[in-house]
């Protein structure tokens, strides 16, 4: 129990001031910890791999894994398709995200038309999105336009699905307050429901991020002459382990920088719904 912490908070307010929000601690034990692992876990990996002890085929030596990254940015190769696959995955989310958070606020406003599509939506969100890649391809071509459709398709389900849940009301004392004041449809979705889904639009954005990225190799596994997906799929048909190996790290970086991002935005937009359990 923090009493000085609280007290001072309590002063704070009782003078007219704002409460300092408590800010995430960053944990350097706990980072140089993780950091230490993963010195040990390539330490490891380079000594199976250049002692034979683990076939290159399955495990490469990260250095060479290192090596084929630093050649690739050199001649700029890497930085293309790197391009591509960036581009493709924020295009394809922002635009799923914004059609699913919008298609839950409208659903959510109009009880009569959520029970008429659900069961579509159940279906829908049944169907392995990754297996209609092929049809969109034909639809739409090869190129940007089918791998952005296919990161839309991909990551919008579970967006739209986490913020139909946030857009429901659940406080009846706030939904009878709201109605008492004659509040019209547009100004209890912005006063009471858009508010009380932030967390849980955040919680979707946080899933959709990661189908994104899967989304975008998976389109360019199928139908494209660019991107990560690309660079792996022509690693693999000439037994380049270590160029693969490198599209993973590469990827593997991406989603960590997406996810990041997504937690910064989440901290800065939705800041009173913070864990508070990581918090001394």
């Amino acid at each position: 129990m923090s009493v000085t912490s609280d007290t001072h908070q309590d002063r704070k307010v009782a003078a007219g001031e704002a409460p300092s929000l408590p800010r995430p601690q960053f944990n350097i034990p706990t980072r140089l910890s993780s950091f230490i692992l993963v010195v040990l876990l390539l330490g490891l990996a380079e000594y199976a791999a250049r002692g034979g002890h683990v076939s290159r085929l399955i495990l490469p030596a990260p250095s060479e894994v290192v090596s084929v990254l630093w050649d690739g940015f050199k001649s700029g190769f890497l930085l293309e398709h790197v391009l591509s696959s960036t581009y493709s995955t924020l295009v394809g989310f922002l635009l799923g995200a914004a059609i699913a958070i919008g298609a839950a606020g409208f659903l959510a406003t109009i009880p009569a038309l959520e029970k008429i599509l659900t069961p579509f939506i159940v279906a829908f969100q049944s169907l392995p999105k990754i297996a209609i890649a092929p049809l969109i391809v034909l639809w739409l071509g090869f190129g940007d336009l089918s791998k952005m459709t296919i990161v839309i398709v991909v990551c919008f389900f579970p967006i739209m699905i986490n913020a139909l849940q946030g857009f429901k009301i659940r406080d009846r004392n706030h939904y009878e307050l709201f109605k008492s004041l004659g509040a019209t449809r547009m100004q209890m979705f912005f006063g009471l429901r858009l508010p009380h889904a932030i967390p849980y639009i955040f919680a979707g954005l946080h899933i959709g991020a990661i189908f994104a990225l899967i989304g975008t190799v998976v389109a360019e596994f199928v139908g494209t002459d660019k991107g990560l997906g690309y660079v792996m799929l022509q690693a693999k048909a000439n037994f380049d382990v270590p160029s693969v190996y490198a599209c993973l790290a590469l990827l593997m970086l991406m989603g960590i920088l997406l996810n990041a991002l997504m937690s910064f935005l989440e901290r800065k937009v939705s800041f009173w719904a913070n864990d508070v359990s990581a918090m001394p």
